[in-house]
């Protein structure tokens, strides 16, 4: 197994991993989803895990029995989802699954079914799609298989570097955004303090207003790259620096509904009350 056919089964299982990924979002939310970190059609957390699933189970310590494959890819699907989400989390703030919301997850980053579900997937891989990727490759003699290698490994390297430079200028983009909005937001809840029971049905349509109006004009500034990036990420986690002034604003915003509704009651008592 020399390390250009691995490479090249690695972007073979990538894009693998993209076309399932890209099929199951668009029937689970009922349009086209273009998943993977890359701009191009490649999972690489796909590619890495199927590579390591045949190098444990097949070329190191194989031939195995499906419940040892299945155990070897139930602990290294969890290493290695957790591990890739948590880099790619701190380096650009940003997540491209969250499984806060399922059942027996750790941080959201790794749960029980899916770690279950790339266990099952580990055996898949090893049955069909190892023999297949074996298939595709067959008739390239070592000549073959080294330039495709290079031509992958150049194509993958372009495609990553465009990725990272657009998250990185993307970044920039929306704490600008972040930043604007949380200033005129906080201009506009001086005013909405001193005046809420005139202003109380205000607030919801200016903050849509604000944000909108900011984020036009942020987004004429995005690229083909960066408009792939805002689509395929899940959910972008902002430093704490620039969560403290919205955080602030919504603990005022909660205070003056409070406010509120405490002398709307005590002014419907008083009414109530017999002259």
């Amino acid at each position: 197994m020399t390390l250009c056919r691995l490479f090249v089964y690695f972007i073979l299982f990538s894009v693998m991993g993209w076309i399932y990924e890209s099929i199951f979002c668009t029937i689970k939310n009922h349009h086209w989803a273009n998943r993977g970190f890359l701009f191009g059609p490649l999972c690489p957390i796909y590619g890495v895990g199927a590579v390591a699933c045949v190098m444990v189970c097949d070329v190191w310590f194989g031939p195995l029995n499906n419940l040892q494959i299945f155990v070897i890819c139930f602990i290294g699907s969890i290493v290695l989802e957790y591990s890739t989400h948590y880099v790619l989390e701190k380096l650009f703030h940003a997540v491209w699954w969250d499984y806060s919301k399922s059942f027996c997850n750790i941080n959201g980053r790794v749960c029980l079914p899916a770690s279950i579900g790339f266990g099952i997937a580990g055996i898949l891989v090893l049955d069909f799609f190892y023999p297949f990727a074996q298939f595709l490759t067959s008739w390239m003699n070592p000549m073959v298989m080294e330039l495709v290698a290079l031509l992958f490994m150049a194509v993958f390297g372009a495609d990553l570097a465009l990725t990272v430079g657009a998250l990185s200028s993307l970044m920039q983009n929306v704490q600008a955004i972040e930043k604007a909005v949380n200033e005129q937001m906080e201009e506009f809840y001086q005013g909405l303090e001193d005046g809420y029971q005139d202003k109380k049905n205000d607030w919801a349509e200016k903050r849509a207003e604000i944000t909108a109006a900011t984020t036009a004009r942020f987004s004429g500034l995005l690229n083909l790259s960066q408009r792939h990036v805002v689509h395929s990420v899940k959910e972008f986690r902002y430093p704490e620096s620039l969560k403290t002034v919205g955080a602030q604003l919504m603990k005022l915003e909660r205070g003056i509904k409070k406010g509120a509704q405490t002398v709307k009651e005590v002014a419907t008592r008083e009414r109530k009350q017999p002259e």
